[in-house]
């Protein structure tokens, strides 16, 4: 597995799933065999778990790394967690690419009722006061 690799994933799978964060995650996840299930709020839990799988990251240049590793790294923040609170959460799929401020990785992602983002910095996926409360995560995966 390549960061190649996930970045062709996300250009394949971003066009139809730009309106929803949770669906873009879950579609590249699912190319390599991983199963992402509910909402963001819920995928947020799933990767804060080592129990399915993941590896929680300290930060957005850690996530940056693993990326750049060829590992499936996911970043997102719940609603409660945002300011102010939402219902629904936000999940990412970080890449390799810029490190922004050297603290916001690249990545692809949906976006609810709008339309996503592709090969940008993390820091154009949250308002300023919440994109430091990123929880990141990565599992390794094979070629889908």
């Amino acid at each position: 597995m390549s960061a190649e690799d996930i970045i062709q994933t996300c250009e394949a799978v971003w066009e139809a799933n730009k309106s929803d964060c949770n669906a873009f995650a879950k579609a590249v996840a699912s190319h390599y065999g991983v199963t992402l299930t509910g909402q963001a709020n819920d995928i947020v839990d799933q990767i804060s778990s080592p129990a399915k799988g993941w590896t929680k990251l300290s930060n957005g240049a850690a996530a940056k790394q693993k990326a750049a590793e060829g590992a499936l790294v996911i970043g997102g923040l719940k609603g409660s967690a945002m300011n102010p609170p939402a219902q629904h959460g936000h999940v990412v799929v970080v890449v390799d690419g810029e490190l922004a401020h050297g603290a916001y990785p690249t990545a692809y992602w949906g976006k609810l009722n709008g339309v996503g983002d592709k090969k940008k910095t993390v820091n154009w996926a949250w308002k300023a006061g919440d994109r430091d409360k990123v929880t990141y995560a990565w599992r390794s995966v094979e070629t889908g």
